[in-house]
């Protein structure tokens, strides 16, 4: 018999996660939301040995004719390849990317990407620590970078999420911006590894202000009255002293030198020729009073001090989690979290534990924040226990509905609010692609080995345990009714035929996926 509502631990794990399954919530029962909590805040450096072990087992198909022509040579590739890029340091994605693929096929070129792709699927479907996928999806939007900008990019965000990322969702938030600024894939993404002395660029600068930590509500302009806001604030002069602070940091991309020998690693370096040396007060300091590097550090450590850099970014992960209007005690405990551990190694643990510990407001309804279509993707593979598997497919799969991996073109990252995915398209776009996930060469999952045998023929029974998986709890009479007879349908045509899973998949599992209850988390 199926529940009215969700339980306590149901909605808790739904916020948090990538789509709470049935085994997780009688888990988090059993245990308890903070054990779970404490759990999940604690995870491994890398994947867990399970998930490790499954993504270097797997293998991603390639496939390319030979081709020959004025000098640019190569054979034909057609083999199921493992993937190794993953595991590739930074300097040598790099090379490799410079040295060696750029003369290959397109199908090699992209081949670090498409690893990585398959991987962020793979993982968030399948990694027992959801609360860091949770996040590692947060900090990946907040801190946006788009695969797409230059011919290097996708080989600079492989190491950008493994090194810069990953390492740092539960850690100290000026650290994460450190690296952040120093990464290869943001400093080409927004143009500060190419900032010159006589004209440096206010890409970053501007970025890093309005994005990255203080946010848009506290830019005041060109400030023509020429009051000092920095307290509250910054102005287009702020930006313009914080770019000159910046220049100089760069990357080692060939035409550059260190020690006046050319290097071609895409390592941070700062470099004092590209550094323009007239900054002047920024954020009520003067920078002049510092020289080089320091400049550039001392600017992040102010944005990263600045009060409303704690409102901002702190109220943006209990929005991500909670939806546009989150309780305010949930808000006032993760600012204050903020601000108390901002020189911790963990602050940002200690924010997440305000948030999901302090009060009870996780697991209460009601449940307003909408999937947007990567998510809905993802719990559903989760809550059918599907098997996610490498395809170049991840890589475009949802780029005709803008949730693509890392496929938002602006630094803005993706919206964040229900308006923006509940437009039709989308919800059509999102919903073809439920339907082939249940049967695609990307995914499997077998539904008739799923079903307890003895209800596979009772349409009810079929659909009651499958709405108990994938939503948890009972739906309307009349829509309990309507998925009832969609499973009799399917029964009717498919059943004790090879094609019952794509039948039952296409026809119930993915119209399931499309209700409100599911919808929302």
């Amino acid at each position: 018999m199926l529940a009215d509502k969700p339980t306590y631990e149901q909605i808790a794990l739904n916020r948090v996660t990538f789509g709470a399954r049935d085994l997780d919530i009688q888990s988090v029962q059993r245990t308890g939301w903070q054990a779970w909590v404490e759990e999940q805040l604690a995870p491994p450096a890398g994947d867990d040995p399970a998930l490790d072990q499954y993504l270097r087992s797997v293998k991603l198909h390639i496939e390319y004719p030979a081709y020959d022509y004025q000098g640019i040579k190569w054979d034909a590739v057609k083999e199921e390849r493992p993937l190794q890029y993953l595991w590739t340091s930074a300097a040598e994605m790099w090379r490799i990317g410079h040295e060696v693929l750029f003369r290959n096929a397109w199908q090699e070129q992209i081949r670090p990407f498409d690893e990585l792709c398959s991987a962020v699927f793979i993982r968030n479907t399948h990694s027992r620590f959801q609360l860091r996928e949770f996040m590692a999806d947060f900090w990946h939007n907040h801190f946006s970078v788009y695969q797409n900008k230059t011919y290097d990019m996708r080989d600079t965000i492989l190491a950008y999420d493994r090194d810069v990322i990953r390492p740092n969702v539960f850690g100290n938030f000026r650290q994460m911006l450190d690296a952040v600024a120093k990464s290869a894939a943001m400093l080409k993404y927004l143009d500060n590894a190419d900032s010159n002395a006589n004209l440096p660029n206010e890409n970053y600068a501007r970025e890093l202000m309005e994005l990255h930590t203080m946010g848009r509500a506290v830019y005041f302009g060109k400030n023509s009255g020429g009051a000092d806001v920095s307290a509250t604030g910054f102005t287009d002069d702020d930006v313009i002293q914080a770019s000159r602070a910046l220049s100089g940091w760069t990357i080692k991309q060939g035409w550059t030198s260190v020690n006046g020998v050319p290097e071609n690693t895409g390592a941070f370096f700062f470099n004092p020729a590209q550094h323009n040396i007239q900054a002047g007060r920024c954020l009520g300091f003067d920078l002049a009073t510092l020289t080089g590097q320091d400049q550039g550090s001392k600017v992040l450590d102010m944005v990263v001090a600045h009060p409303a850099t704690a409102l901002f970014v702190s109220g943006k992960i209990c929005r991500h989690i909670f939806g546009e209007n989150p309780p305010q005690a949930v808000l006032d405990r993760a600012a204050a979290a903020w601000t108390l551990n901002r020189n911790a190694p963990d602050q940002i643990k200690q924010v997440l534990r305000a948030i999901l510990l302090g009060g009870q407001e996780i697991g209460i309804g009601p449940q307003v924040k909408v999937r947007r279509p990567h998510e809905r993707m993802i719990a559903l593979a989760r809550v059918i226990d599907a098997k996610v598997l490498p395809s170049e497919l991840w890589r475009y799969l949802l780029t005709s509905i803008a949730d693509s991996p890392f496929g938002w073109p602006t630094p803005d990252g993706r919206p964040d609010t229900n308006d923006f995915w509940l437009n039709p398209s989308t919800n059509v776009g999102i919903w073809n692609q439920l339907q082939y996930m249940t049967y695609a060469d990307y995914s499997k999952v077998d539904f008739m080995a799923q079903t307890p045998t003895g209800i596979l023929r009772n349409a009810t029974a079929t659909a009651e345990y499958w709405v108990g998986r994938t939503i948890g709890y009972s739906l309307s009479g009349e829509a309990m009714g309507l998925l009832a007879s969609t499973v009799a349908d399917v029964n009717a045509g498919y059943f004790d035929s090879p094609y019952y899973n794509s039948g039952f998949g296409s026809k119930f599992i993915s119209v399931l996926a499309t209700a409100p209850e599911f919808v929302y988390r």
